[in-house]
């Protein structure tokens, strides 16, 4: 992200899908879309074998233009 842009949140959706019973976390995100504007992005959390699906996450985040305080 450029200096002169910050991020704002749009939408945000998490699904906790099982307990997470495991010494570690492995989470994986990417973005699926990205506009000059909007950016979808998607998220998954796994155990530490990465076997199973603990939570899942969608974005939508907005780019703003920075604001100097």
């Amino acid at each position: 992200m450029p200096a002169d842009r910050e991020v704002l949140t749009v939408e945000f959706k998490i699904h906790f899908l099982k307990p997470a019973k495991t010494d570690r976390l492995i989470a994986v995100g990417q973005v699926i879309q990205a506009g000059r504007t909007l950016t979808v992005c998607d998220g998954s959390v796994f155990d530490a074998t990465r076997t199973r699906l603990l939570a899942r996450m969608t974005a939508t985040m907005m780019a703003v233009d920075a604001t100097s305080s």
